[in-house]
């Protein structure tokens, strides 16, 4: 509100007085005199005085009086051709100051202080008004008529010269014949010149945001519109715009009441708009590629099981004919005679068996390239991320840019704590089996904090000396003991203002851990031989594979330290808790280390893959990145095998076989982990194929006879895992059909099984037994 302007408005009792329509001059002319009487600087006028006044308002009389009055006062602006411009949408927010500028910039008979006006403003150009609405900060300064009339007429000289000394009053006398529609409501052509005036008085000029820097603006709400549809799921995305635009909304009006700053409208809305439609579409389309990479990555699953299934039924079919050839073999040295017809018998298996064994390895590398397509596409639905959780992805990018690579969700969970506890102060205290990668998480908790740029110092305390602790872990001074030939840093000092991180803090000896404590709790120490304290201002991040709790009931961990350690306490999960990691970090493993090796293009076979997943891994990720980095070094080929592996239960196989009395349980723990691959297998044991086979055979006849015949029963029972079970269940199958086929020719069980004997001569003893009832039930199931 200026304190240099006096707006004379027109009001209900002043009309009630002197008429509803144009008043007579001669009032007019009584409050121009009386105005410029008390002081005004100017007077401004919405009477056109050269005009005559309609019939009935005074006539020529009054006329000539307020042109004697206007004359006499020296200061009055009358009304200069004047409009309101209005916009596309047809509110005014631009007038031409043709009659508020002069009022702004006084009379020569009473200028205004500094001329309050720029004086660069062309009469004839429209600007920007700053309306002031009722609840506004800078109100339109306003009197009735009626309130002027009652001072001037009650000779309240003193009052008057208040109201208007030194001020430009504008008496808007004249009825309002139109209005116009402003941001701030619906007023009178002669009030927005009201308003135009005071923006000049109070230096309120709007300032209009440069065409330029409006497409910066629209360009960067665009931006964030287009991140945010990528990076949130739909419905948040679409949540997340709308606040976008309600905020830019919110602070139009903000920016102009705060700083009389225009921001524009249109162009960042249509930004944002363009930005949402045509980036929620991509993260459909992105949706939509992942949900087709999922499908293929189904098919060829299914084609890869198809291929499995070809090659075990391949296998059956070779293992069915080297045992008919042996029994060709046996009963061509038995013959006394017929020894041609044996003869061309035998070469006919011989034959068949030849190109069952080319079928076989046309299976195997059938499935072999299966595997890679398979492998191909797992991959690239994974690198595609954008299908699964908005929220889960970020984790996960944030997680791989410290080095953790999961898409576990427990530990991803893991790592959302990890990110908001990084940015205090407290320590942090990390709980896990040896492998899990506390280290890493303890990086990731430096790089995460405000401590970014100041050193990590990583201690093992378990491989610290007893007798060296103060002096590791606090420093010394020179001559402090033998051997101390100078001042030396302890790694507290050396990680101050960074990171310190005490790795197997459990194994730290109980006198060890009161000095620790006294460190933490002062945040100073001494160094060896020194006598003044050390003063450090160091954030711990501490790690164990022991249960300290356990610790502090049964004594050997102090209570006060735990808890002083125990700020954010963040508990990472093996690895044989999260087996889909496993894939995933073995495929990065071979990927990494094949790089390193100048071996580019390892990849896992399924079966590979099939014998990582089953594995134990005590060693956690430790374990697993060392075995995949020496099946890259030790590998023949390009595809790594689960020979190649060469993981311990294989390479203890052996030495369990001895110990196992009949070796049935390694032989067959080796064929799990192989994936019932009867050819990896045998070479991982170091035996030959038929030996394997003899070996799965008779734990096949005593899986049937202890499942009642039930096929399914009894694969599951061998297979030990649900994603074997339909490749043993085949092996069934062959090896049940090609009993009741071989035993086809015999009518009486005893010959029947004096016949299998000769067969399956390599059939352990103790699985014959087994092999005799299967026979019996055979030949007992024949129609009579």
């Amino acid at each position: 509100m200026s304190p240099n302007l006096v707006v004379v408005i027109r009001d209900p009792g002043s009309e009630a007085r002197f008429g509803s329509g144009e008043w007579n001059r001669a009032v007019l002319a009584r409050v121009v005199t009386n105005v410029a009487r008390a002081g005004a600087a100017a007077i401004g006028l919405d009477v056109a005085v050269d005009e005559p006044s309609p019939p009935g308002r005074g006539g020529a009389a009054s006329d000539a009086l307020l042109s004697e009055a206007v004359a006499q006062a020296g200061a009055v602006i009358r009304p200069a051709p004047r409009a309101a411009v209005a916009d596309k949408d047809g509110v005014v927010r631009r007038a031409e100051p043709a009659f508020a500028l002069p009022l702004a910039r006084g009379t020569a008979r009473a200028p205004l202080a500094g001329d309050t006006a720029a004086a660069d403003i062309d009469p004839n150009v429209p600007i920007l008004v700053a309306y002031t609405g009722a609840d506004a900060p800078r109100r339109l300064p306003a009197i009735a008529f009626a309130e002027l009339w009652a001072t001037i007429e009650g000779a309240q000289a003193e009052r008057l010269s208040a109201l208007v000394d030194g001020k430009i009053v504008l008496v808007l006398s004249e009825p309002a014949r139109t209005e116009v529609r402003t941001p701030v409501g619906r007023m009178p052509e002669a009030m927005v010149q009201a308003h135009l005036l005071n923006t000049l008085l109070t230096h309120t000029r709007l300032r209009v945001l440069p065409l330029p820097a409006a497409v910066a603006v629209s360009l960067v709400l665009a931006f964030v519109t287009a991140w945010l549809a990528l990076t949130l799921s739909s419905g948040k995305a679409v949540a997340a715009t709308g606040a976008l635009l309600v905020g830019y909304a919110a602070s139009l009006p903000v920016a102009l009441a705060l700083i009389s700053f225009v921001l524009p409208v249109w162009l960042p809305f249509v930004a944002v708009v363009v930005a949402a439609t045509a980036t929620l579409p991509m993260q459909h389309s992105a949706a939509q590629r992942i949900r087709d990479l999922e499908t293929q990555v189904a098919r060829a699953e299914t084609d890869l099981a198809a291929a499995r299934e070809a090659l075990v039924q391949e296998e059956s079919a070779v293992e069915a004919l080297e045992e008919d050839l042996n029994m060709a073999r046996a009963a061509s040295a038995r013959a006394a005679g017929a020894e041609g017809e044996l003869a061309r018998a035998t070469e006919a298996l011989r034959e068949r068996l030849a190109e069952a064994l080319a079928a076989e390895e046309h299976a195997r590398q059938r499935l072999q390239q299966v595997e890679r397509e398979v492998q191909g596409l797992r991959a690239a639905a994974a690198e595609s991320g954008v299908a699964g959780d908005a929220d889960h992805e970020r984790l996960r990018r944030a997680a791989e840019a410290m080095g953790i690579v999961t898409r576990d969700p427990g530990l991803l969970a893991v790592f959302r704590d990890l990110e908001k506890g990084a940015r205090s102060a407290l320590p942090v205290l990390l709980v896990g089996e040896p492998g899990t990668g506390k280290e890493l998480f303890a990086r990731a908790v430096h790089r995460l904090s405000p401590r970014a740029a100041a050193p990590f110092i990583a201690v093992n305390m378990a491989a610290v000396s007893p007798e060296l602790f103060e002096s590791e872990l606090f420093g010394h001074v020179r001559g402090s003991f033998t051997g101390a030939t100078a001042d030396r840093k302890g790694h507290f000092e050396m990680a101050d203002h960074g990171t310190i991180f005490l790795d197997e803090i459990g194994d730290l000896r109980l006198d060890h851990q009161s000095k620790l404590l006294r460190v933490l709790q002062d945040k100073s120490f001494h160094r060896v031989g020194a006598s003044r304290p050390t003063a450090v201002d160091v954030r711990v991040v501490a790690a164990s594979n022991r249960d300290l709790e356990r610790g502090v009931t049964e004594g050997w961990f102090r209570e006060d330290l735990y808890f002083r350690l125990k700020g954010i306490v963040l508990r990472l999960p093996p690895l044989r808790a999260r087996p889909a990691d496993v894939p995933l970090l073995a495929t990065r493993f071979v990927t990494d280390s094949a790089r390193e090796l100048g071996r580019d293009g390892m990849t896992l076979s399924e079966a590979a893959m099939q014998a990582l997943r089953t594995h134990d891994w005590s060693g956690n990720v430790r374990e697993l990145e060392h075995c995949l980095r020496q099946a890259v070094i030790l590998s023949d080929s390009r595809s790594i095998t689960p020979a190649d592996l060469r993981l311990p239960s294989s390479g203890r196989t052996a030495r369990l076989v001895e110990a196992d009395g009949d070796g049935d349980i390694v032989v067959l723990a080796s064929l799990r982990e192989h994936g019932f691959d009867m050819q990896a297998t045998a070479r991982a044991l170091g035996w030959d194929r038929s030996t394997v086979t003899q070996r799965l055979k008779g734990m096949s006849f005593r899986a049937l006879v202890e499942a009642d015949g039930d096929r399914a029963k009894a694969a599951a029972a061998l297979a030990g895992d649900p994603s074997l079970t339909r490749t043993v269940e085949l092996k069934l199958r062959d090896y049940e059909s090609h009993l009741v086929r071989a035993i086809a020719p015999f009518e009486s069980p005893e010959i029947a099984i004096r016949a299998c004997r000769r067969r399956f001569k390599n059939l352990p003893e103790r699985h014959f037994r087994s092999l005799e009832l299967l026979v019996r039930q055979a030949i007992a199931r024949r129609p009579r």
